[in-house]
This record gives structure tokens, C-alpha cells and sequence, in this order.
């Protein structure tokens, strides 16, 4: 897997790190589900998940983003997974754009969740940071991609 950061020890970094958001995703499709707080998303409090949740712009083309986020990192561990194994180059080169597309709007969502919701969802946090760093680490992918 060259490119990504750190030899083979960034290489179960980043399997790790994915299944850390697969983790998560699962974690705020399961809260969305039951429509319910947990220890971590208590409702009324400033970590509510359920108000997170309950933005307009959580739904995109009829689907909840936690219905999205699941399928979305499960990809992404696939694609990393195949790229380790296998020395798959297209699956580095389509998981460093995925990551790398989702970072990009991470900063968005987050704004979405402290100004737009009032509330912060921990999962949430998690799987965007997860992005971003997945995105970070691959970052010689994506230039090689580009040309540079």
C-alpha cells in the first residue's frame, strides 16, 4: 500500500482508524434507530446526538446521513483492506478520493452541528476525524493522482 503514511505501521493505523469509523457510524445509525439518548448522546444537553440527528440537512436524496455513514466506512474498509492485501492500487487511489471528499466537507458538517443543531453528536466527531486523518494519510496518493 505506498503512499500511505508510515510504512506498515501507518498502513494498520489506517485499517484501524477505519474500523474505528465503522464503529462509529454504526453507533449513530443504531441512535438514530431507536430515537433515544445513550450514554454519550443524552438529550437536552449539548452532546444530543438526537438534535444532530433532526436537521433538515442530515437528509440527503431521502436518506439519513447515519444510514449513509455505515455503508460509506464499510467501503472505505473494504477499499483499504483490498489495497493492503491485494497491493491494490485503484482501491488506495478510490479510498484516498472518498476520504478525501468527505474531509473536505467535514468542516461543514461541523458547523451544521454547532450552529444550526446547538448540540454536538460524539460519533459524529469521531467519523469526521477519522476522515480527516485517513485523508492526511494518504495524502501522497492523492498527489500522485494529480500528477504532482
Amino acid at each position: 500500500m505506498e503512499g500511505v503514511i508510515g510504512g506498515f505501521l501507518g498502513e494498520a493505523l489506517l485499517l484501524s482508524l477505519l474500523l474505528i469509523g465503522v464503529a462509529a457510524s454504526i453507533m449513530t445509525n443504531i441512535e438514530f434507530r431507536r430515537a433515544m439518548g445513550s450514554p454519550l448522546c443524552r438529550p437536552g444537553s449539548k452532546y444530543d446526538c438526537l438534535r444532530v440527528y433532526s436537521m433538515p440537512q442530515a437528509w440527503v436524496m431521502g436518506f439519513h446521513l447515519s444510514q449513509l455513514a455505515p455503508v460509506y466506512f464499510i467501503i472505505l474498509f473494504i477499499l483499504g483492506l483490498s489495497a493492503l492485501v491485494f497491493n491494490n492500487t485503484p482501491s488506495l487511489k478510490l479510498l484516498t478520493f472518498l476520504a478525501w471528499e468527505c474531509s473536505i466537507l467535514a468542516p461543514y458538517m461541523i458547523y451544521l452541528m454547532v450552529r444550526v443543531a446547538g448540540a454536538v453528536c460524539l460519533y459524529c466527531l469521531v467519523m469526521h476525524a477519522v476522515s480527516v486523518i485517513v485523508a492526511l494519510m494518504t495524502y501522497r496518493v492523492l498527489l500522485d493522482s494529480l500528477g504532482f
